[in-house]
Parts: C-alpha cells; sequence; structure tokens
C-alpha cells in the first residue's frame, strides 16, 4: 500500500523508449528536474519509490512544525490556546518574509539558525520577551527533528553559542501610571465600585484584595471559598476553533504550578463574598449570570469602561495584579509570603517585574520639597 501511495505522488510520466529502456524524471533542486532510465519497470519504479520515501522523511519545516505540534497535542503537553500562539509566532516568523518554512529540514544545516534568528531580532524589532518566545519556539521544533532522526546537529548547543547583547533587542519603557494604579486613582475607583455592587464590579475589587489573576477570578467555585480564604485550582483558557469562533473552557489547574495556592480576603472586604453569595444563589461558580459562566473577557471590557468612564489611563486586570503585589510590598509584607499568595515560582518575579511606584507625580514632588536639605536652603539668587 505505502509503494503504492508513493508511485500514484509522483507527478512525472513513466514510459518506455524504442531501446526498451524505461524513463522518468526526479525532481532537483539545480535544474528542477532530472531525467532517469532503468532496465525494466520495476526498475524505474523501484527508484521512483526510493527518492519519494527519502521525501516523505525529509519534511519541510512547515510540516516538521505541524507534526511536532500534532504529537504535543495528542500527549497534552499544550493546550489549543497555545497551539494558537505557536502558530501564530511560526507564521510572523517562518513564514511571512524569510520563506524558511520551505525549506526541506534535512537540508537546514545549523549554520542557517543563529542568522534567522538575528535577523528575526533586527527585521521585526523584538523585545527579549518577543525573542524568547521566538527562540522557544525554534528550540522545540529542531530538538524534535533530531529525536526523529531528521537532522544530527544539536539545537541547543547552536542556540547556546549565540552571542547576543541586551542592547540587540528594543527596549519597551512603560512609566509607574502605565503599570500600576497609583493612590488617588484606586480611590476614586474602589469608590465607583462599590457604589455600583453589580458582579462584575465585585469581581474587579476581588482582584485588587487578592491578587487574583482574571482566569482564575472567574474559574472559583463556592467550594474553593472557606470563610475570607479561596483555594486557587483552576483557571480559564480561550482558544480558537476550526471554524475561528473563540472557545472559552475551564481548565482544572492554573496557569503554572506554583499557580495552585490560597489567597486571603482581608477583614474590610469580607462583605464582597456575601453579596457575590446572594447573586450568584446556588450555582457552583461564584460568578455566574443569565445561566453561564462569566468570562475573562468580561471583567475586562469593564476594567476598560470604568478607567475610560474614570479618566484613569488604560489598564488591563493585570494591572490590578501589578497593584496588589506593589502594596504588600510597600507595606513591607514578608517576601516569602508575597511569593505564595501571588502564585510566582520566584520572589524575583515579584520585586523585578510587578514592584512599581504608586505615588502620582502630585505626591512624588510634595515628598521631594518637603526633605529638610531642600526645603531650608537658602537660595542666593
Amino acid at each position: 500500500m505505502k509503494r503504492e501511495e508513493l508511485l500514484k505522488k509522483h507527478p512525472y510520466k513513466i514510459w518506455q523508449g524504442k531501446e526498451g529502456k524505461w524513463y522518468t524524471y526526479l525532481p532537483n533542486e539545480k535544474k528542477g528536474r532530472r531525467m532517469v532510465k532503468r532496465s525494466t519497470q520495476k526498475a524505474i519504479e523501484e527508484a521512483i519509490v526510493a527518492y519519494w520515501k527519502v521525501e516523505a522523511e525529509n519534511p519541510t519545516i512547515r510540516e516538521l512544525f505541524y507534526e511536532w505540534m500534532e504529537r504535543k497535542l495528542e500527549y497534552q503537553d499544550i493546550c489549543v490556546g497555545t497551539f494558537n500562539r505557536y502558530e501564530k509566532d511560526f507564521r510572523r516568523f517562518f513564514e511571512d518574509e524569510s520563506k524558511f518554512s520551505e525549506a526541506r529540514i534535512r537540508n537546514v544545516d545549523s549554520k542557517e539558525i543563529a542568522p534567522f534568528l538575528r535577523k528575526a531580532i533586527a527585521n521585526y524589532s523584538l523585545t527579549a520577551k518577543a525573542y524568547s518566545n521566538l527562540r522557544t519556539l525554534t528550540y522545540g521544533m529542531f530538538k524534535y527533528a533530531k529525536e526523529k532522526g531528521y537532522i544530527s546537529w544539536s539545537i541547543s548547543q547552536t542556540v547556546n553559542d549565540m552571542e547576543l547583547p541586551r542592547k540587540a533587542f528594543r527596549k519597551v519603557v512603560k512609566e509607574d501610571d502605565e503599570e500600576v494604579f497609583n493612590d488617588d486613582e484606586m480611590a476614586k475607583f474602589l469608590q465607583y465600585l462599590t457604589e455600583k455592587p453589580d458582579i462584575l464590579n465585585l469581581g474587579i475589587i476581588l482582584m485588587f484584595c487578592t491578587g487574583v489573576r482574571v482566569g482564575e477570578l472567574v474559574a472559583i467555585k463556592w467550594c474553593d471559598v472557606t470563610e475570607n480564604a479561596i483555594k486557587i485550582r483552576r483557571t480559564e483558557i480561550s482558544y480558537k476553533d476550526c471554524d475561528g469562533r473563540n472557545v472559552y473552557e475551564i481548565r482544572d489547574y492554573p496557569k503554572t504550578e506554583a499557580g495552585i495556592r490560597t489567597v486571603f480576603v482581608p477583614n474590610e472586604f469580607s462583605s464582597i463574598l456575601r453579596r457575590l453569595k446572594l447573586l450568584s444563589g446556588i450555582q457552583e461558580y461564584v460568578f455566574w449570570e443569565d445561566g453561564q459562566n462569566i468570562k475573562a473577557m468580561q471583567v475586562r471590557k469593564r476594567l476598560y469602561y470604568i478607567c475610560k468612564k474614570l479618566d484613569i489611563k488604560k489598564k488591563s486586570p493585570h494591572k490590578l495584579r501589578k497593584t496588589y503585589v506593589s502594596i504588600l510590598l510597600d507595606n513591607g509584607v514578608d517576601k516569602r509570603l508575597v511569593q505564595d499568595v501571588a502564585g510566582h515560582a520566584q520572589i524575583s518575579t515579584s520585586e523585578r517585574n510587578y514592584h512599581r511606584n504608586r505615588k502620582s507625580d502630585q505626591r512624588k514632588e510634595a515628598i521631594l520639597s518637603d526633605i529638610p536639605e531642600f526645603r531650608n536652603a537658602k537660595l542666593m539668587f
């Protein structure tokens, strides 16, 4: 059956010459095609089968990518949402401009990888994080290729030998007021939310006082809640199905292993859980409305709407999480506790990526102006 499949795949005519020899063409990279001849029909068919068998074991980079993705999905190493992100990056870097996706894997030399990655950094002005995603994708594909026996060289050695200075990446400078809510904004924000305590606004307050991710918030069940403690055990994921429609699912584990944790609602905010119980009634999930789970997307849209209404810079739910971590660190909370309730694998993540100055510009100016050395200076002009 395999032999017949390969013969059917052959795009060129097979014919017998006047002298009795059998002829056909086989693809050739330089000339496009080359003629081959054999003494018998069986021999020419064997040559055809041998050629296409090798080609079948020499997929293009594109074919390799989808073969790798298919296996990861089959083994449930990744979810569909992760596949969608991988596919988006693959099309961007391997298909759009470089056309690297059409290269046959056995024909790819290890020396081609570093120039490909360096060009991508320059052509797309990649940040260090964006390059990290590309590196992960490239590493995974070519590691799979070696495992399958398509290549003999090691992608890890090739990538690790690259020298990339930090200045090679585009720097993204984000101001504090873009990353966290300052004291003045938070006071105005909380006042608005408490005056309109519907289920979405209560959810936003709960994110502020616990630091939960928005996907974790909408996946909380009442069985996870004990007095003022909430066990984080699951999260919402979203992806596009085969028809391009958005699909939302609750996954029975959070974003990371460190995300399995217990968060605590401060006493001042404990009434939120009682109000939520009245709104969701006997439903399994805390955030339930109109016969279905509230989606993370609904919470995100509400947050953007409130920011616009209160004339506050647009901030995502993740900025509420950064605000929460910054408040804890500003108030000297033990770093190990901060790491635990934030669900971070390392405290450096909390300190380096989440800790921001939450004082408004006016408050910063007042603090600096009130320093005795500056306040008592006697300028002579």
